[in-house]
C-alpha cells in the first residue's frame, strides 16, 4: 500500500511540474509565407533575443519561397513565356527583348540564388493577414534601383571583356554569382593562405 502512495505521488508531482513549465515556455514563431502560395519563407521579423545574432535564412528556404512564387508568375503569363520580357511585364528596363521564360531564369538563378535573396528581397511587398503580396512594378525599393544599376555595369563589363582580344580562352560573361557567390553584401578580402609545407633546403655558395 505505501508503495502504491509513492507511485501516485510521484506522478502528480511531475504533472504539476508539466503545468508549470507550460506556463512559462513563449510558442515558437510561426513562419511567414510569401507571395500568393508561398508555402512558409522568412521568419517574422522581430528583435534577437539578447545576447544572440539573427540566424541567416537558410538558401534552401529562399529557393523555396522563390520557387513557389515563380510558379505563380509563370502561370499568369501561360502562352506568353516565349515574348519579350517588356512587352510580357510592367516597367521592364534592362534586358526588355530576353524572352520572358529567360527572364524569370535569370532573375531566379542570377538575382535570387546569386545574392541569396527571395523576391521581396527587392520587390515592393505588403504583409497582407500573414501573405506577402509582391508588385513587381514599383519602383519604390531602394533595392531594386541599385539592382539596376549593377545589371548596367555587367553589360559595360561584358562589352570590353569582348574587346579583349588577348585572352587565352572566351571569356565567362560576368553575372551576379560570379561576385556575389550567394550573399547580399559580398567580400572584399581573402584569407591569407598558410603554407605548412617545409622550405626547401638553401644551397650555399663557395
Amino acid at each position: 500500500m505505501r508503495s502504491w502512495f509513492a507511485v501516485v505521488g510521484a506522478m502528480l508531482v511531475g504533472a504539476a511540474l508539466g503545468c508549470a513549465r507550460t506556463k512559462t515556455e513563449s510558442p515558437s514563431p510561426s513562419p511567414r509565407p510569401e507571395g500568393n502560395r508561398a508555402p512558409g519563407g522568412e521568419q517574422p521579423q522581430g528583435p534577437p533575443p539578447a545576447g544572440r545574432r539573427r540566424e541567416p535564412p537558410k538558401p534552401e528556404t529562399q529557393d523555396s519561397v522563390r520557387q513557389a512564387n515563380l510558379a505563380d508568375v509563370f502561370k499568369s503569363i501561360s502562352g506568353r513565356e516565349n515574348e519579350p520580357a517588356g512587352k510580357v511585364f510592367t516597367n521592364v528596363q534592362m534586358n526588355k527583348d530576353m524572352p520572358a521564360k529567360a527572364f524569370l531564369t535569370m532573375m531566379d538563378e542570377q538575382y535570387g540564388r546569386g545574392l541569396g535573396n527571395v523576391c521581396s528581397g527587392c520587390h515592393a511587398n505588403t504583409n497582407v493577414g500573414g501573405v506577402i503580396i509582391i508588385d513587381y512594378a514599383s519602383d519604390k525599393p531602394k533595392n531594386k534601383i541599385i539592382a539596376r544599376k549593377m545589371e548596367a555595369m555587367q553589360q559595360s563589363i561584358n562589352k570590353a571583356l569582348k574587346k579583349n582580344t588577348g585572352l587565352d580562352e572566351d571569356y565567362p560573361k560576368s553575372s551576379c554569382v560570379m561576385c556575389h557567390r550567394g550573399t547580399s553584401h559580398m567580400p572584399n578580402t581573402m584569407k591569407q593562405p598558410k603554407n605548412t609545407d617545409p622550405l626547401p633546403p638553401t644551397r650555399q655558395r663557395g
